[in-house]
């Protein structure tokens, strides 16, 4: 791409205050067009801009109604899959900080990185990812919610709410029209933490 084109394609982006402005933007303008892609009986099934938006609001609406707010931090455990970028988006858009983590972590892994962020609320995508997850999630002092995008088992604790990932479609409308214009953070704002696989992990002794 020529230097000008892309200081064009710069300048494009300028006004957008933040990601989250920006998705919602492209989502009314492209409306049913396809944004992402899931394998379903053995093809292919597209989710439009609109269908996606929808789901970031509602779920970005649910982070909040359980308490959620600006600068907490959310841990998502997940395969590549679209509801990883449905719920980094909607983290984003409820005035959370996502808190990425590896889908081959240990229990010592999760937990170091739910005690060193001060993760408030993890989003685990399976049963089978749930498994080492949650023993941490119970010993952790600062996790209080699980939001699970297929249904997990695995366990109770007192401290510990475990959510529907699919609850937050009943969301009431108001409340997902008010996350789309709610992203008041900028440019310079927290959006993501990052633990790598090397000086990131827990410290493991010789």
């Amino acid at each position: 791409m020529k230097a000008g084109a892309t200081e064009g394609r710069a300048r494009e982006f300028e006004h957008f205050p933040n990601l989250v402005t920006m998705f919602f933007t492209r989502a009314a303008e492209k409306g049913e067009a396809p944004f992402l892609w899931a394998k379903q009986e053995g093809g292919w099934a597209p989710l439009s801009w609109r269908a996606a938006a929808e789901r970031v609001a509602s779920l970005a609406a649910a982070l909040r109604s359980i308490g959620l707010g600006r600068g907490d931090r959310v841990m998502l455990v997940s395969e590549n899959r679209p509801e990883w970028c449905i719920a980094d988006l909607a983290v984003m858009a409820s005035g959370c900080v996502t808190v990425p983590a590896y889908i081959t972590n240990t229990e010592r892994d999760h937990l170091h990185i739910l005690e060193d962020s001060g993760a408030r609320a993890v989003i685990v995508s399976t049963q089978r990812l749930a498994k080492p997850l949650l023993p941490a999630a119970f010993r952790s002092n600062s996790c209080e919610h699980v939001i699970g995008m297929e249904p997990i088992r695995g366990g109770q604790s007192a401290s510990i709410s475990l959510h529907d990932w699919n609850a937050t479609d009943r969301v009431r409308s108001a409340r997902r029209r008010g996350m789309r214009g709610g992203a008041s953070f900028g440019r310079d704002d927290l959006a993501c933490i990052v633990y790598t696989s090397g000086t990131g992990g827990a410290r493991r002794a010789a």
